[in-house]
């Protein structure tokens, strides 16, 4: 608090520049000048512009006071007043300097070379150095140069426009056709020039506030979709655990479940029609948030988890007593700021008085802190409470703790430490703002006040903005909601199937849609009319997939042959699937010895006697089943891998999420790197964005989830899918996710090669990351066999020997092949 008192305080005059000086140059019409303005699209929500102005002339051309001001450090006062004269700063947003443009100085001639960049993300008036761009939505986008005052004269020995993709509609003048790129270039004429640009069509929806409205409800109409998915899976759940002796705790959790369905898409509709569109008056926005948090908390009830049996009653009593009044204390907290501003020096609007104090800027962080806390807290716990009652990871979380309030303390102060972080990427990200605009004198203008001022407004409107970022994550809920059933689901009967059916099969495609597959709903947003269908359109794609590749599935031609459920009762038991691992091993060796004969390292007089112990092992009679069960293409090593490592179909969804998430983890950094940090310029502008640092972080955890989403839903269904082996079955699955994206690419809506680019692309990082999944899947089905092998990849080589383990590493490759193919190309759209 004592650092933060100290950073508020700095008077604004001491960040910007010194008093006014003299602007007058010595002789301006013997200096000359070149400009250039160059557009990029490197990503498809927004588009960078890069200017490149020289300005150059003898010291007595300059003058003697600003040719010297020139030549000194960027963080003089003398050097911003002269850049100040030469680049008349206005306008808004503030650009970005590419480096320090300090002059340079060789015999008597002195050179002014400066770089600057701004990003185009939304309508307005854009500067760059000496260019503007305007941009409106349904109209070509105006890029103009006009001289500072002070060069007025100058000889400006050529001006450029390099349009990147957009391409020139008109210019005035006319000027030279076809330079660099069709451009436009001017020789010796002197500002104003102009130039008409034609924007990318599939980026000009963005720039319009009713396309952004209808945007707006089509991703309400996705959490809207989302509720109904886990709305209707808990219905249907609870139906089918009707009469099981889990009936009290089924109860239990699919009322917790309806209960955030119907949550989640109020505050959907909450946050978008009472927060969105307002702006200005903040404290009836951060009350809704503070009110928000604070019902969220205490609906979630995180304390039931310590009151699972009767021995745990009193510590569920402490655990409620001390959660309440933490929770009642942060909001009271924040309400004490919104109902007695002028405690803390703030208006009735949460905005600083006139002159501003520390007390206000401390009043507003505590608001912050107030409902990110809050908000945090409600995650945790409602997360909490889903993994309780759904028994992940074993028994209730709460049950036995001897300390319930130690805990509780441990988790409520990590909570505050990650609402602190949030609350200083605010304060630095605004640091990096007013810096940017301050460093030639114009952030008082631009900001409308002074430094204090304009923290204050900005952290009144993080107050409800902040609380907004963190409910874009709450799909996470969601998806442990629906994998909290799926796994109370499976422990409520005996496995009688191969795979999940019924609700299990609804939960599943659930947790693809939602968890798996969300990225790709951001691709269907480019067409607001898709996105609330988005999460539908995935779910009937897998459920597809999967009713058509369960009878050609290896276990389900195997079962179809049987025509009884002898395969899964043989299975199931441990017994059972000892002799069938046996009998897989057998078949192995017999196999490998096959294959020395075959290249002449064993006499052909065994080859008779290898044959019929293959043969009689084929002759595969499950109990209760009178006949063979095994096609002649199918082994007893293909059944075995079939079958998975692991008895029940939930344990094998377990073990491929926990390899999906290991595998994923380098993915998961350069998918968070291409989103926030690709590109020169990307990374300052996510330091600039009031939650860029977080959702870097965030960016990356959602990957990872997505990722072990992914692994999930391939084990569930491992039995069930298509393919001899591991990396055929994730190719199955990556075809149910390439589905709809080739039929919304495929309705010509105005969608982007880079865009489809970028989602073929992440469909292929998740086939590599499903394929080794998948390998070691195979790999962890003859586990007993490690100790063997000195690597898992002679296990590998030894399970794969007769189709080949190149063969598989062939078809590894080649996504890495496709990966690289289709980056290079989305390299060469954006340049």
């Amino acid at each position: 608090m004592v650092l933060l008192g100290w950073w508020v305080g700095q008077p604004a005059e001491s960040r910007a520049a010194g008093a006014a000086a003299d602007c007058s140059l010595a002789q301006p019409d013997k200096l000359h000048v070149t400009s250039r303005l160059a557009f990029h699209r490197q990503r498809p929500d927004f588009i960078e512009v890069e200017q490149t102005t020289s300005i150059w002339g003898t010291e007595q051309q300059w003058g003697a006071d600003i040719a010297e001001a020139l030549t000194l450090s960027a963080e003089s006062p003398k050097y911003r007043e002269a850049m100040r004269c030469l680049l008349t700063p206005r306008g808004h947003p503030p650009e970005w300097q590419t480096t320090s443009p300090q002059a340079t100085k060789h015999g008597d001639r002195v050179t002014l070379h400066y770089e600057s960049w701004n990003l185009i993300d939304s309508a307005g008036r854009f500067t760059i150095g000496p260019w503007t761009v305007d941009v409106r939505p349904d109209h070509d986008w105006k890029a103009a140069l006009q001289a500072p005052r002070t060069l007025t004269g100058a000889s400006w020995e050529r001006i450029e426009v390099d349009p990147g993709g957009l391409g020139i509609s008109a210019a005035r003048p006319a000027g030279e056709a076809d330079i660099d790129r069709h451009g436009r270039a001017w020789k010796n004429h002197p500002p104003p020039v102009e130039a008409r640009l034609v924007p990318p069509q599939d980026f000009a929806p963005q720039l319009s506030p009713h396309v952004a409205w209808i945007g707006s409800l089509g991703i309400v109409s996705w959490w809207i979709s989302a509720s109904g998915v886990i709305a209707t899976s808990a219905w249907r759940f609870r139906r089918k655990a009707e009469g099981t002796p889990e009936k009290a705790a089924t109860r239990a959790l699919t009322n917790t479940v309806l209960q955030w369905a119907g949550l989640s898409a109020a505050l959907g509709l909450t946050l978008l029609l009472l927060l969105r569109s307002s702006s200005g008056v903040h404290s009836w926005r951060a009350l809704i948030v503070i009110a928000s948090g604070l019902a969220l908390v205490l609906l979630a009830k995180p304390w039931s988890s310590f009151m699972q049996g009767a021995d745990d009653s009193r510590n569920g009593i402490k655990a409620r007593h001390a959660i309440v009044a933490s929770t009642t204390s942060a909001a009271a907290l924040g309400l004490l700021v919104i109902a007695a501003p002028h405690l803390f020096g703030l208006e009735w609007n949460l905005t600083p008085t006139v002159p501003p104090t520390t007390s206000a800027i401390v009043g507003l962080v505590l608001l912050n802190l107030s409902a990110l806390w809050l908000w945090l807290t409600a995650i945790a716990a409602w997360a909490w409470r889903f993994a309780s009652e759904g028994k992940l990871g074993g028994a209730a979380w709460g049950s036995g703790v001897r300390h319930p309030l130690r805990r509780i303390a441990v988790i409520g102060s990590s909570l505050a430490v990650l609402a602190a972080l949030l609350v200083a990427c605010r304060l630095l990200a605004f640091e990096f703002m007013w810096e940017r605009a301050d460093w030639l004198g114009q952030a008082r203008a631009l900001f409308g006040s002074g430094y204090t001022g304009a923290l204050g407004r900005q952290l009144a409107d993080f107050a409800s903005r902040g609380p907004q970022w963190v409910y874009a994550y709450t799909w996470m809920l969601t998806g442990i909601a629906l994998v909290a059933l799926l796994h109370s689901s499976s422990r409520t009967r005996p496995d009688t199937s191969l795979g999940p059916q019924g609700v299990d099969l609804l939960l599943v495609t659930g947790v693809f849609a939602i968890i798996v597959a969300l990225r790709s709903a951001l691709f269907a947003g480019s067409v607001a009319a898709l996105y609330g269908l988005w999460l539908p359109l995935n779910m009937a794609a897998l459920y597809a997939m999967v009713k058509v590749g369960r009878r050609w599935s290896v276990l389900g031609r195997v079962s179809h042959k049987a025509e009884k459920d002898c395969v899964v009762a043989e299975l199931s038991t441990p017994a059972g699937t000892q002799r069938l691992m046996d009998d897989a091993r057998k078949c192995r060796d017999l196999l490998h010895q096959l294959h020395l004969v075959d290249h002449g390292r064993k006499g052909d007089a065994d080859r008779h006697g290898l044959e019929e112990q293959l043969r009689s092992l084929h002759d595969w009679r499950p109990g209760r089943c009178r006949h063979n069960c095994l096609p002649d293409s199918v082994s007893m090593v293909d059944v075995a891998l079939g079958w998975g490592p692991h008895p029940r179909w939930w344990e094998n969804a377990l073990n491929a999420a926990r390899w999906a998430a290991l595998f994923g983890i380098l993915p998961s950094m350069v998918t968070a790197w291409y989103a926030k940090a690709y590109g020169p310029h990307h990374w300052a502008h996510t330091l600039n964005s009031p939650v860029g640092i977080p959702d870097t972080a965030g960016t990356f955890l959602a990957q990872e989830m997505s990722f072990a989403g992914a692994g999930l839903v391939l084990g569930a269904l491992w039995r069930v899918l298509p393919g001899e082996r591991g990396p055929v079955r994730a190719f199955y699955l990556f075809v149910a996710w390439l589905v709809p994206i080739g039929v919304v690419a495929g309705l010509d809506l105005g969608i982007g090669h880079q865009q489809l680019g970028e989602q073929v692309l992440s469909i292929i990082l998740m086939l590599m990351v499903l394929t080794l999944t998948s390998m070691w899947m195979d790999t962890d089905t003859f586990s007993r066999e490690r100790p063997y092998w000195m690597r898992r990849l002679g296990l590998l080589a030894s399970i794969y020997h007769v189709h080949g383990l190149s063969g598989q590493l062939a078809f590894l490759f080649a996504q890495l092949v496709a990966v690289v193919t289709i980056w290079s190309q989305i390299i060469a759209v954006t340049k």
